[in-house]
Order: C-alpha cells, then structure tokens, then sequence
C-alpha cells in the first residue's frame, strides 16, 4: 500500500511540531519510519524550521498551542475578528510570537471585500478577472526578468518566494494591470492543491490577518511597502508556515 497516503499533511507537521498525543505520534512515526518519501519530506521540513530559527531567533522552536490552533480554525464561525497592526519590524517577527506563544488572537471575522486586495486576490485566483501576461515557471529567464518587472512595480526587490521545502513548486506568474498593478503566483502542491500569493503595491497600513472563507484558509500579510495575499486549501498551521516562508523568502 501506498503509505504517502495513511497520513495528511497537517499530521506529518503535527509530529514535526510536537502537537500529537503519545498515541497519535507513535502511529504517526511508525508511517514516517516506514516510508522513504516521508522520511524525506519530514527531514526536510525540519531542516526549513531550523532555518527559521536561524533566522528569527529560538522562538520559533516552541510548538504551536493545540488550543490556538482550533481558534484560529473556528474562526469563520465567530462574528467579528480583527489581529493587531504593527509596524514592518513587528509584521517579521509576528510568526515567532506565535510559535513561542506570546501572539494573541482576537475574536475575528472576514475582512470587507469591496475594493480590498483580499477581493482582488480571490478574483485573480477563481478566474473572475483575468491576467494581462501569463509566465511559466519553465521560462526561466522570463520568470527571472519578472522579478525585475515586480521590483519596479512595487518598488521593493522582490523575486518568487522559494517554497519547496515545503513542498509547493511554482507553476506560473499572472500579471495584472487594472487600477492596480499586481501579481499572482501560483504553486502547486505533490497532491495537486494550488497555493496563491497575490503581491501588489500596500495601501501604507501594516496589517495581518488570517481567516477562512469558502474552503479557502486565506492570510494576508502587509507592511508599509508590499500587500502579500495568501490563500490555500490547507490547515491554520500549514498556513502559518507556508506564509512565514514566503514572506521571508520574497526579497532578492
């Protein structure tokens, strides 16, 4: 039998982050042991965790409270939520305050999606509005002359972010003009499952925010320079992963 099937990926980084009970883990660990490809997997997902600790400081090697986890997931059934704005130093470190639990979340619900970036993130990934150039991730001279293009646009040196510790490959870059220039690029899981980041030019106020909205897990990360929407099928806690990777993985 195919063992990369008997555990989902949010039970391979529950095992990597300590989330699992004695039971859980051992049944866990004995799949892992047991199958090359997610011995593999599970080595190189902790080789990009002590990366971010690397980084960001020993934070970071404390798990994830179970209980955060669950809030954050319930969150698109409570009324009203809103996450604290902080300036750009504090938006780096904000995911090292929740590995080492000093983050707090409020009671939250979807942000207003008429002239947001988070509305226009959403068209961009269902299709409703449609790019004005396409790049394939195979032209790689043309992704690699984007970045430049992105660069000039947004006025920061961004390139695409490098996710595949994480196991997302970049599949293309779409190019909007509208009233807004932005960029959407787009990752593509083992599985299949595709992963958006939405970049365009920030509005000037710092903001986090992560939510879920029609099986969409969706974060947005902006600093005074850069709007960054995220937007997934995944866990809360895959989430905060693959956004803490690239956002630390954007600029050249």
């Amino acid at each position: 039998m195919n063992q990369r099937m008997e555990i989902r990926e949010e039970e391979l980084h529950a095992l990597i982050d300590g989330e699992l009970d004695a039971v859980e883990r051992a049944r866990v660990q004995a799949i892992v042991d047991g199958n090359t490809y997610l011995r593999e997997r599970a080595s190189l997902y902790r080789e990009d965790k002590a990366r971010l600790v690397s980084i960001y400081g020993g934070g970071m090697s404390e798990p994830l409270p179970r209980a955060w986890i669950e809030q954050i997931e319930a969150a698109s059934k409570l009324q009203r939520w809103r996450a604290q704005s902080w300036g750009i130093a504090a938006l780096a470190a904000s995911f090292v305050l929740v590995f080492s639990g000093l983050f707090a979340w409020r009671e939250f619900s979807p942000p207003p999606m008429h002239a947001d970036v988070v509305a226009d993130a959403l068209a961009a990934r269902s299709g409703d509005i449609h790019p004005d150039t396409v790049i394939p991730a195979s032209a790689t001279t043309e992704v690699t002359d984007e970045a430049r293009v992105m660069t000039a646009a947004l006025d920061a040196r961004v390139k695409a972010p490098d996710l595949t510790r994480l196991g997302y490959r970049l599949i293309d870059i779409n190019e909007y003009s509208g009233a807004a220039r932005a960029f959407e690029l787009r990752y593509a899981a083992p599985d299949g499952q595709v992963f958006t980041l939405y970049l365009r030019r920030s509005s000037g106020t710092p903001r986090f925010d992560q939510f879920k909205q029609n099986g969409l897990r969706v974060c947005i990360w902006q600093d005074d320079i850069v709007a960054m929407v995220m937007s997934g099928k995944m866990s809360a806690a895959l989430m905060q992963r693959v956004a803490s990777l690239a956002y630390t993985n954007l600029t050249l």
